[in-house]
């Protein structure tokens, strides 16, 4: 089960470098997924990934986004399992 995020809790999840992009996802009508590595052999356990879903102009064309965050570019993804989501109003 994929938890639905608050404002808030989104705001606190991504990193602020990062708002005016998730905003700009936001503002267009998408929404923000959030992946986490689960791979409890990797030194990279419990990183986050951030990417925007739901329209063509997506990273993730799908809504709702996938259980397991797809390959993306040159990014091998089979670690990543969707935490949560949110949609509304921009961080």
């Amino acid at each position: 089960m994929t938890k639905t995020y608050t404002r808030e809790e989104a705001r606190a999840l991504v990193p602020a470098q990062h708002h005016a992009t998730v905003n700009k996802w936001l503002a267009r009508g998408d929404g923000l997924a959030v992946y986490a590595n689960h791979d409890l052999g990797s030194r990279d356990l419990g990183h986050q990934q951030f990417v925007s879903f739901g329209s063509q102009a997506a990273q993730l064309e799908t809504d709702p986004p996938p259980s397991r965050l797809p390959d993306i570019g040159a990014a091998i993804n089979w670690r990543y399992y969707l935490e949560g989501t949110y949609r509304g109003e921009q961080l």
